[in-house]
């Protein structure tokens, strides 16, 4: 079959591409950053469709002469992602209507059986449900926490059972799921493809085990080999300050900490039977899902902090003010806060907070204590820090249009070099949040007063 996939470069999709491409399916990808897509060894099999799933004139394209579409868009890195979910959604669903496709699967979220959601859950839902209404046959497959070396939610836990022998966690983590091994969700994606023509409506896929949040922490820490951390339940939920704190402790940023955080506010068990039956074997044990995932992780991974901002200003004025920095302009922070860090670098024989510009920017080229490895004009610059550290640090600013202007994405990754270097980390984290943010809101306003020449 002719196969759409949206969302390839994300978790969940990137793993189903190659699932497919070996079944013997063709397979289109429709990507924001094409540089994303060529990183991946299955690039070259593949048929780039650059454009976003917001854009209905990209999906438009995108599904045309395409039997099955799998929309697999989770926008949790920010505010308002509710919205851009939504937005996406209806494109995706008139253009798949328009071109004729014969199946839609979308991959939501185990549901609440009562009353009541959290904004995580039911944007899942909404979704679900705009896809269902498009007149083209549609599977919604609903699952609760993947288990799987970088899943997001599966990270988070793993994090958590490895922090502190004794950890405090809110009453709802004593709430039940359903977890599922990523190989699983695989399973049944690929599976909706061999589905009756007219199969439509929500299904629900699951593990085996019904567990609830401090079992699965507990149950982790002692498959990795380590002592089972004493939880201890704190009264009340505080959604927002056990998002930061879970941020500070874990690789998960805390806009996407905070939606998986408000979704164990309810109990998330499957309802139903998958469509297309257990995999080979039944499902995955929890445990046998986590050795898995244990076996894949990489033992330093990348430490994240991310700043998002909305910007009263378009895409171009915003690359306008990010194609400016370093050099004489800076990077619009607290005064002297890099000149400190630089001479503390130069201290160690590093580069210290050394002022170069290139005149244009290209990959290799120096950009202060920078190195650029990545330019997409108009849309991402990708820099590595040259300063010396007990790790490799990257800063990634990214352009992303929304509604009544633009967006940026801020994205700091440090890869640890031992327990010195996640020792760093963490013991700098305040004061790096900190001058990132006020580089974040600082370049937002800088753009939103930069005034366009007209093409």
């Amino acid at each position: 079959m002719r196969c759409l996939v949206i969302g390839a470069t994300g978790y969940v999709g990137g793993r189903l591409v190659p699932r497919l491409l070996d079944g013997g399916h063709e397979v289109r990808c429709l990507v924001r950053d094409a540089g994303r897509l060529a990183r991946r060894d299955w690039a070259d099999r593949v048929e780039p469709v650059h454009g976003d799933a917001t854009d209905t004139g990209a999906a438009v394209t995108a599904c045309r002469d395409v039997d099955a579409v799998f929309h697999l868009v989770h926008s949790m890195d920010g505010p308002g992602f509710a919205e851009r979910d939504r937005v996406a959604a209806s494109a995706v669903a008139t253009a798949a209507r328009a071109a004729g496709v014969r199946r839609i699967v979308y991959l939501g979220g185990l549901q609440p059986a009562g009353a009541g959601s959290s904004e995580h859950l039911a944007s899942r839902r909404e979704v679900g449900e705009l896809l269902l209404a498009s007149g083209v046959p549609t599977v919604v497959l609903q699952a609760g926490i993947v288990v799987g070396a970088g899943s997001a939610s599966f990270e988070m836990i793993r994090r958590l059972a490895a922090v502190a022998p004794v950890l405090p966690m809110p009453d709802r983590a004593w709430n039940r799921t359903q977890p599922i091994a990523v190989d699983d969700v695989l399973h049944h994606l690929v599976g909706c493809l061999s589905l009756p023509e007219r199969t439509h409506g929500l299904f629900d896929i699951g593990g085996p085990e019904v567990l609830t949040y401090a079992e699965m922490v507990g149950r982790c820490a002692e498959i990795a080999g380590r002592p089972r951390p004493l939880v201890l339940p704190v009264p009340g939920a505080a959604p927002r300050l056990t998002a930061r704190a879970v941020a500070a402790l874990t690789s998960v940023d805390r806009f996407l900490a905070g939606p998986l955080l408000a979704s164990m506010a309810h109990d998330l068990v499957c309802r139903g039977e998958p469509p297309a039956g257990p995999p080979p074997g039944g499902p995955t044990s929890y445990a046998d899902a986590v050795r898995a995932a244990l076996a894949a992780a990489t033992p330093d991974e990348p430490l994240v902090s991310e700043h998002v901002e909305r910007v009263a200003a378009p895409p171009a004025a915003l690359w306008a003010v990010i194609a400016g920095l370093g050099g004489d302009t800076g990077w619009y922070t607290l005064p002297g806060a890099w000149a400190l860090r630089g001479a503390f670098d130069r201290l160690l024989g590093g580069v210290g907070a050394r002022r170069t510009r290139p005149e244009q920017l290209a990959p290799g080229a120096a950009l202060d204590w920078w190195r650029i490895e990545e330019v997409e004009p108009g849309r991402t610059l990708a820099l590595r820090a040259e300063m010396r550290l007990p790790g490799t640090a990257r800063l990634e600013l990214r352009v992303e249009p929304a509604a009544g202007g633009s967006r940026l994405v801020q994205r700091v990754t440090f890869r640890p070099h031992g327990a010195a270097g996640r020792a760093y980390w963490y013991a700098q984290l305040p004061a790096h949040r900190f001058v990132f943010g006020v580089t974040a809101r600082t370049i937002a306003g800088v753009a939103a007063r930069v005034p366009l020449t007209p093409a």
